[in-house]
């Protein structure tokens, strides 16, 4: 008896042995665990100062998915602009009475002008965060989804530049529909550039930049023609020139740190989770839009306050 409870006691211990090995057999290589700037492929490099918190391509949607809902070190880029784009998009859908103060001369354009800005916003933002979640699957995927991100950038210049210049230029047609065809021009070549696989080839890297450069810049033409017409100080009023020119700044700051890697490239591996440059430019984005849409409000107001007399 003391036999055959051995060889029981053995075959359980062998049993348990097996579901063991089967176990870790079909485990999942890549939940929850993050990989070192050392494990990843080369295409998934980017930052060199990022020294941990990576996940590694996964050629699964299901892994992509699953790392939605723990935290690696794109986590904080998802998020700061998905929600936000939600916010945005529930904004515009059903509170956008609460967000504009009705005037006796408030119609129909009005709202279209500022769901305008909400739409391009929420379009960048969420275009962004797909990116970010989706990155890590493969590089046809990764490259796809860079491509979103260029675009959501150029949808989001476009229509903040229209939607302010209606306002600016109520009264001028001569002025706003001129600057909203440039604008729109400008935009299709962007967005052209953002999508033709040619045009992101390392030789039309400088090209495509200057494009996008020239593209922001393309904002100071309205302002001088403006200012000749209206002179400096309506035109600095009718477009709420103080709170386009924080937006500006908040873009370009962001721009610069995301640039030069700061803070992360004086202390590598300590800014990998929170904090880093491409975070902080996130949030930097959000202001600036938050920037935005108060400059377009109160231009929205100034406009009606005047037509109200």
């Amino acid at each position: 008896m003391m036999g055959t409870r051995k060889r029981s006691v053995i075959t359980e211990e062998t049993a348990l042995n097996q579901k063991g090995r089967r176990s870790r057999g079909t485990s999942k290589p890549h939940e929850r665990r993050l990989y070192s700037w050392d494990e990843i492929p080369e295409w998934q490099k980017d930052n060199e100062h990022i020294l941990h918190g990576y996940v590694k391509e996964t050629q699964s949607w299901r892994e992509l998915i699953r790392s939605l809902f723990y935290l690696h070190n794109e986590s904080v880029n998802i998020y700061t602009h998905l929600i936000p784009a939600v916010s945005i998009l529930l904004i515009m859908l059903f509170a956008t009475h609460h967000v504009i103060n009705e005037y006796p001369t408030t119609s129909a354009i009005d709202y279209i002008m500022i769901d305008l800005f909400f739409l391009g916003c929420a379009t960048c933002l969420s275009m962004s965060s797909i990116f970010h979640a989706i990155k890590c699957h493969s590089l046809p995927i990764a490259t796809f989804g860079n491509k979103l991100d260029y675009l959501g950038i150029v949808v989001l210049i476009s229509t903040s530049m229209i939607s302010i210049l209606y306002y600016g230029f109520h009264d001028n047609s001569y002025l706003f529909y001129p600057f909203s065809a440039l604008t729109s021009m400008f935009g299709f070549i962007c967005g052209y550039m953002s999508l033709k696989d040619k045009f992101r080839s390392r030789e039309w890297r400088p090209y495509r930049a200057a494009m996008f450069v020239i593209f922001g810049l393309s904002a100071v033409f309205p302002i001088v023609a403006g200012s000749f017409v209206y002179g400096v100080d309506e035109t600095w009023e009718r477009v709420q020139l103080k709170w386009i020119i924080w937006e500006g700044v908040l873009y370009i700051f962001g721009a610069f740190l995301y640039g030069i890697r700061i803070p992360e490239r004086f202390a590598p591996g300590v800014f990998d989770i929170w904090g880093h440059s491409h975070q902080l430019f996130h949030v930097l984005v959000v202001a600036a839009a938050l920037c935005h849409l108060r400059g377009l409000l109160g231009a929205y107001a100034g406009t009606h306050a005047k037509l109200s007399q």
